[in-house]
Formats: C-alpha cells, structure tokens, sequence
C-alpha cells in the first residue's frame, strides 16, 4: 500500500520566477546586470532560473517565448523594483512575477493502491473536477499564481490522452 500522485508534465502555468544575480556589490550594479541581460536578450547563460519557491528549478523550457515574455516584463516595470538583496549574503536577487513557464505540476490522490488511484483520476475526468490541491514538482511552495480554466483544459487533454500515465506512486 502506498500513495500516489496525479501528474501533468509540461503544462503552461502562470508562476513568479527568481534568479541570483552575479553582481555582489550594489544595487546599482546589479541593475546595470539586468539591462545587459536584457539588451543581449541572453537571460539563461550563466544563469538558474527558479521558479520561486522550488529548490531545482520547475522549469522545463528555456524557450525564445519565455526570453520575450520576461524581456517584455522586465521592460514594462523599474528594473530597480525587481531586484532585492538576498537578506543573508552579498547577493542580489531578480524576481520576475506571474509569468506563463511550461513546468509539470502534481497533485496527491487520496488511493492507496494502483487500482484506486486509476478510479479516483478517472472520476476527476469525468466530472471535469480537477480540485485537488496542485503543486508544482518537487516545490516547496505553491508555485502556482493562478488555476485557471486554461490550465484546467490542459490537464484534462493530458488525462484524456494517456489516464495511467499521468498517475505516479510517490517515492
């Protein structure tokens, strides 16, 4: 007897993203890191992008979209704004809020054996209820800014296509 999950790899969800800066010094040093990120449009190299709160990352495409959306981001708001000392060491954090990452998301059944855990996905299908407590993976934290209708589609197309490969015992 064990637990298990009901698992949605590479779903689009809206989520707030972090990266440590290189720039040690001041906050003025670490604005003039983000505008040459910005202008190279060159935000991955040398960097670890995090989705905020989740220890390895969340993230599963470091896409051209994705550069654009945070460029697009970074562009509309004060650079200065965006950027927070770390609290602990002489390192400079951007953080870029509600922006769409394509990331696999999870959520814990209430079964105890394979057999039930199948039933209980395929009862959340066909209800189209997927109210279940959804986390990104291996996140500490909620992650998710927002569980909306899109979303929700995207996780049911995901079940319809292949039910019991969406269902995983937890480790």
């Amino acid at each position: 007897m064990g637990k298990f999950k009901l698992k949605a790899r590479n779903v689009h969800v809206h989520a707030n993203l972090e990266v440590r800066l290189k720039s040690r010094t001041t906050k003025e040093e670490a604005n003039k890191e983000v505008e040459r990120m910005v202008d190279k449009k060159d935000l991955f190299s040398g960097y670890e992008w995090k989705i905020e709160g989740c220890e390895d990352g969340g993230i599963n495409n470091f896409d051209i979209r994705l550069t654009e959306d945070i460029v697009e981001r970074i562009s509309q708001e004060e650079t200065d704004e965006n950027i927070f000392w770390d609290g602990f060491t002489a390192h400079y954090d951007l953080n870029v809020s509600h922006i769409l990452v394509n990331s696999n998301l999870e959520a814990l059944l209430k079964a105890t054996s394979l057999e039930d855990a199948i039933t209980e996905v395929k009862h959340l299908y066909a209800e189209k209820n997927l109210d279940c407590e959804w986390q990104i993976e291996n996140c500490d934290e909620d992650g998710i800014n927002e569980f909306n209708e899109t979303l929700k589609n995207e996780i049911l197309e995901l079940i319809g296509k292949d039910l019991e490969a969406c269902i995983e015992e937890c480790a």
